[in-house]
């Protein structure tokens, strides 16, 4: 009997043992876990600030950009409308003179025999 009493503490100890060492690597896989989302958590915080930063760097330029497109927009129109302006009598009269005295001729594609 007194064999198998301590047959039976030899396998409850070794139950306490393996419970032991299940409960340790389950709280070291825990920590393992949580350092790693904190480090991801920085991570994160580091590219988001860089981002922050480079958008902060270039938004300025950006505005002058569509300030000077804006400008050089608004010459090209101003130059078009001086220009549609000045050549509106000749373009008047090409079409009256067109439409008033036409000439007429075959078309291209007729084939005389």
């Amino acid at each position: 009997m007194d064999g198998v009493k301590s047959l039976l503490k030899t396998e409850k100890d070794a139950q306490e043992i393996v419970a032991k060492a299940r409960q340790y690597r389950a709280s070291k896989l825990k920590a393992a876990k949580a350092d790693a989302q904190a480090e991801i958590e920085a991570y994160k915080a580091k590219k988001a600030a860089e981002l922050k930063k480079f958008e902060d760097e270039f938004a300025g330029s950006n505005e002058q950009l569509e300030i000077t497109a804006e400008t050089e927009v608004k010459t090209e129109l101003s130059k078009i409308k001086k220009t549609a302006q000045d050549k509106k009598a000749d373009v008047v009269k090409l079409l009256v003179n067109a439409i008033s005295s036409p000439v007429p001729e075959l078309h291209q594609n007729v084939v005389v025999s």
